[in-house]
C-alpha cells in the first residue's frame, strides 16, 4: 500500500437478539454473533493486514463484536467509542470526521444501514453486485482521502454459518 493512501475497514456488528421496542442500544450478541465474529476475525487474519486504529459503536452488540475480534487476533488492542457510528449514523458526517484522523488504517465496528450507506458512498464504482453487509461482514475501501466516490472497494469477507 502507497503510503499516501489510506485504508477504512467497515465492519458489522455480529447476529443479535431480535429488536424489540427497549432500548436498541443494549442487544446483545447472540452465540451465532460471537461465532460469526470469530469467523471473520480469522479471514481478516489470513490477509495480514493491520490498522493503527478502531472506532466502536457505543451500542453493546459492537462493543461485544470489537472485543471478540480483538481477542480472536489476539493484538491486544484498544478501540475509542464513538457515537457518530450508531445505526443512524449520517456517512457525510463520518467521512470528513475520518478526512481528519492522523491514521492511515482504520477499522470501523457499526451498524446497518449506516455500515452500508458509508460504504456505498465513499466507493468509486458501484459495489458488487453480490456485496451484502450482513452481520460480521467487513469490507476494505482504499483511498487517498475519505470523500464521496474516492475510494476504491477492496474486498469483502462474511462468515459463512
Amino acid at each position: 500500500m502507497a503510503s499516501n493512501l489510506k485504508r477504512l475497514y467497515v465492519m458489522r456488528h455480529g447476529h443479535a437478539e431480535p429488536f424489540g421496542y427497549d432500548n436498541d442500544a443494549q442487544r446483545e450478541l447472540t452465540t451465532q454473533g460471537f461465532a460469526e465474529v470469530r469467523q471473520t476475525a480469522e479471514q481478516f487474519a489470513v490477509k495480514q493486514e493491520d490498522f493503527d486504529a478502531i472506532f466502536v459503536s457505543p451500542y453493546i452488540r459492537a462493543q461485544q463484536t470489537a472485543n471478540e475480534f480483538i481477542k480472536v487476533l489476539g493484538t491486544g488492542a484498544k478501540f475509542q467509542t464513538v457515537d457518530l457510528i450508531t445505526p443512524s449514523g449520517k456517512p457525510l458526517d463520518v467521512a470528513l470526521w475520518l478526512h481528519d484522523l492522523p491514521y492511515s488504517s482504520v477499522l470501523l465496528v457499526t451498524h446497518q444501514p449506516f455500515a452500508h450507506q458509508l460504504v456505498d458512498m465513499l466507493a468509486d464504482e458501484p459495489l458488487p453486485y453480490e456485496f451484502q453487509m450482513t452481520t460480521a461482514t467487513m469490507a476494505a475501501l482504499e483511498g487517498e482521502l475519505f470523500a464521496t466516490a474516492c475510494c476504491q472497494f477492496k474486498w469483502a469477507i462474511s462468515p459463512k454459518l
